[in-house]
C-alpha cells in the first residue's frame, strides 16, 4: 500500500522528546527510592513508611506505562491503525488507575489488621526514609513542573499529580513518627495509612473514571453539544445537525461526525457552507478532525424520514 492512502489531514501521532527524558529521568529516581523505602518500612516495622512505598511502587508502574504509551504515541499511523496508537495514553491510564485503587484496598486492610493487632515501630529508621522520601519528591516534582513549561504532555501531567499526592505522604509519615515519638501512642501509624490509602483512592478513582470516559467515546466534558449543535445550525445554508457523535481518541485529541442537512441549492455552495462549518469547529472548538456527511431534504430518503418523524 502506497504511503499516500496513510495521508491523513490531521496528524495522529505526538513528537514530544523533551517529556520523554523527563519520564526516564523520573522514573530512574523513583525505582530506587521506592528500593529503599521498602527496605527501610521491613527494617522499622512502619505500615505507614510501608503504604507510602507501594504508592511509590504505583509511581513506578505508571511511569512505565506512560513511557510505553508516549513512545507508540509518536508512531505513523498504519493501513490497520488508522487513528495511530494514540488510545494507548488512555490504556495506560485507566490501568494505573485500577492498580491504584487495589493498592489502596490493601494499604486499607493492613492498616485495619494492624489497629487490632499492635505492633512496635522503630521511629528512628522511619523518619531517616521520610525525609529521604521528602526530599525526593520535592525533586521530582520540580523537575516536572519544569517539563511542562516546556512542553505539554498528559503522562507528565499525570507524573506530576503522582508526585505530589506523594509530598503530601511524606510530611503525613514524618508527621506519624513526631506524634509517636511524643504521645508514643502506636496506633498513629496505621491512622496515618489509613488517611494516605483514601488519598491514593480518590485519585485512582479519578484517573480511572476520566479513562474510561474516554474509552467509552463519551463526550468530553469541556463541551456542551447543545450549543454546539446551535452554533453549527446558526451558519447560513444549514437547516439541521443529526447524527451527531463527539468523542476523543486521546485528551485534547477530538474527532467529530455528523450528518448535515442543506438548503443550499447548488454544489459549489454545498461545499463553502461544510468548509464553514469546519472552521467554526476548528476555530471555536479546537476540533480538527471532523467527519461531515452532506444531505438534501430534496435528495436524501434518511433526511425525510427525519423531517417526518419530528413532525409527528
Amino acid at each position: 500500500m502506497s504511503r499516500r492512502e496513510y495521508f491523513h489531514h490531521v496528524d495522529h501521532r505526538k513528537k514530544q522528546q523533551n517529556s520523554k527524558l523527563t519520564l526516564w529521568i523520573t522514573f530512574i529516581i523513583t525505582l530506587i527510592f521506592t528500593i529503599v523505602e521498602f527496605v527501610g518500612a521491613i527494617l522499622s516495622n512502619s505500615l505507614a513508611l510501608l503504604s507510602d512505598s507501594f504508592h511509590m511502587l504505583s509511581d513506578v508502574i505508571a511511569l512505565s506505562l506512560s513511557m510505553v504509551a508516549i513512545y507508540f504515541a509518536t508512531k505513523k499511523p498504519t493501513s490497520r491503525f488508522t487513528f495511530g496508537y494514540l488510545r494507548l495514553e488512555i490504556l495506560a491510564a485507566f490501568l494505573n488507575g485500577l492498580a491504584l485503587m487495589i493498592i489502596s484496598l490493601w494499604i486499607l486492610y493492613e492498616a485495619v489488621k494492624r489497629m487490632i493487632y499492635q505492633q512496635p515501630i522503630e521511629s528512628g529508621v522511619m523518619v531517616i526514609i521520610a525525609t529521604i522520601g521528602l526530599f525526593v519528591n520535592i525533586v521530582l516534582t520540580i523537575v516536572l513542573v519544569r517539563s511542562l513549561k516546556q512542553e505539554d504532555n498528559i503522562n507528565v501531567q499525570s507524573a506530576l499529580w503522582h508526585f505530589m499526592g506523594d509530598l503530601l505522604n511524606s510530611i503525613g509519615v514524618i508527621v506519624a513518627v513526631v506524634l509517636i515519638h511524643i504521645t508514643g501512642w502506636q496506633m498513629i501509624d496505621p491512622i496515618i495509612s489509613i488517611i494516605i490509602s483514601l488519598i491514593i483512592l480518590r485519585g485512582g478513582w479519578k484517573i480511572a473514571k476520566n479513562a474510561w470516559f474516554v474509552l467509552m467515546e463519551a463526550v468530553p466534558e469541556k463541551f456542551d453539544i447543545d450549543k454546539l449543535i446551535a452554533d453549527m445550525k446558526s451558519i447560513k445554508g444549514i437547516d439541521d445537525v443529526h447524527e451527531f457523535h463527539l468523542w476523543s481518541i486521546t485528551t485534547e485529541h477530538f474527532s467529530l461526525s455528523a450528518h448535515v442537512v442543506l438548503s443550499a441549492p447548488s454544489e459549489d455552495e454545498s461545499f463553502n457552507v461544510i468548509n464553514n462549518v469546519s472552521k467554526l469547529l476548528e476555530n471555536k472548538y479546537n476540533i480538527k478532525h471532523t467527519t461531515l456527511q452532506i444531505e438534501n431534504l430534496s435528495i436524501n430518503r434518511h433526511s425525510k424520514t427525519y423531517y417526518e418523524n419530528l413532525k409527528s
